[in-house]
């Protein structure tokens, strides 16, 4: 459509005043072809004159051509009119068709004068004059229809492009028309693929949530069982250690029994050992007494007991009789020796109350060296038992006694706050 506004803008100007200028040929020519065909008078003869001379007399009154006004001077185009884009161009004026020229007035007889007889004019020039002017005539009348042709072509040409114009215009707005629709059909799809992409976005955060739920929920389950099952497992272990501990308890308590069984019996035998050595020692010395004196001699002796024993024996007799005693054992200050030595390695345990005793059996070789310890006697306390057994491999040695020599074994007895 715009292109064709553009095209008649850029288009030549017609000509101004072109249909006044035909129309006013046209009445000139008319006017005249009337006066020629008036002035043109024919006589013929009489049948009289006919008779006489066998001539007939031809007149002929030629007319110039009337002037023809001049064509008024052609005025300069007018500046363009600026076309809005958005209306059309109007219509052209339907040029105005000259009206037809009016029909020549009838020729009418002119009465015939009386005859005269007249010399025969040369008519050979009003002939030729004639047929110029019907050339004329003729060729203005082609002239005429050329340019109504070139009209009708003009107008077809323009109707033409009018048509074409509105189809142009019509194809734009489907074009626009179908280019909406397109663009809202892109929009509506545009939508309903949001849309869809929201509520699947929507399906899936609820379905994660779901199974997010169901994950916590399976995990508290089992987080449940698993507590279970470790409190059970505890329980177990608790029973277990419990009844590791009353089976180790027993167990020392058995061991503790058998110790004090082996101990008593060892002292016994200790105990018998040395009645056996004093008994023997009584038996010498009752011997010696015997040899050195009668029934009514007394005496006094003094003597030590056995290498073992911690302090010297005495004894009197009388003829055949005597009396006597002994003890065996470290000495009186050997057991603060021994605490002085051990007490520095002993780590006391937090968790201690009271003051538990506790009592270690320590083998020893014959240079002090400890090769063995036994705890005897539980203080109830483990925490305390232990500190004393590793205090005392701490150790390593015990100090020798007054006699130079390491007791062997040696029970020991300790508490935390002596």
């Amino acid at each position: 459509m715009h292109s064709h506004t553009e095209r008649d803008h850029f288009a030549p100007p017609r000509p101004p005043g072109r249909l006044r200028a035909i129309a006013l040929a046209v009445l000139a020519h008319a006017v005249l072809i009337a006066a020629l065909t008036w002035g043109v008078n024919w006589k013929t003869s009489s049948d009289d004159s006919a008779n006489d001379g066998g001539e007939s007399a031809l007149q002929a009154q030629l007319w110039s051509a009337l002037p023809q006004q001049a064509a008024p001077r052609t005025a300069p185009p007018p500046p363009p009119e600026v076309v809005q884009p958005t209306l059309p161009p109007p219509p052209p004026t339907e040029p105005v068709r000259a009206p037809p020229p009016p029909p020549p007035p009838p020729v009418l007889p002119t009465p015939a004068p009386a005859p005269v007889r007249q010399a025969v004019p040369d008519t050979r020039e009003a002939d030729i004059a004639i047929e110029r002017e019907k050339k004329r005539l003729q060729k203005e009348q082609q002239e005429k229809e050329r340019q109504r042709q070139q009209e009708r072509e003009q107008r077809e040409r323009e109707k033409e492009r009018k048509e074409e114009e509105r189809r142009d215009r019509l194809e734009q707005e489907k074009k626009e028309r179908l280019q909406k629709e397109k663009e809202k059909e892109k929009t509506q799809k545009a939508d309903k693929a949001e849309r869809e992409k929201e509520r699947k976005e929507e399906e899936r955060r609820e379905r994660l949530e779901q199974e997010k739920k169901e994950r916590l929920q399976k995990e508290k389950e089992k987080e449940k069982e698993r507590e279970k099952a470790d409190k059970a497992e505890r329980e177990k272990e608790r029973q277990e250690k419990l009844e590791k501990q009353k089976q180790q308890a027993e167990e020392k308590k058995r061991q503790a029994q058998e110790e004090q069984r082996k101990q008593e019996a060892l002292e016994k035998a200790s105990a018998k050992a040395s009645e056996a050595r004093r008994q023997e020692a009584l038996r010498r010395m009752q011997g010696l007494a015997g040899a050195t004196g009668d029934d009514d001699a007394t005496g006094n002796a003094k003597h030590s007991s056995s290498p073992n024993a911690g302090a010297g024996g005495s004894g009197t007799g009388a003829g055949g009789k005597g009396q006597g005693s002994g003890s065996g054992g470290p000495s009186a200050g050997y057991g603060g020796k021994v605490a002085a030595k051990v007490k520095p390695n002993i780590v006391y345990p937090d968790a201690l109350t009271g003051n538990p005793r506790a009592e270690v059996e320590v083998r020893t070789a014959p240079d002090g060296t400890i090769v063995g310890t036994r705890l005897v006697q539980s203080s109830g306390n483990k925490a305390w038992d232990e500190a004393v057994v590793r205090a005392l491999q701490k150790t390593e040695t015990l100090p020798r006694d007054v006699d130079g020599r390491v007791p062997n074994p040696l029970v020991i007895g300790f508490r935390p706050k002596d």
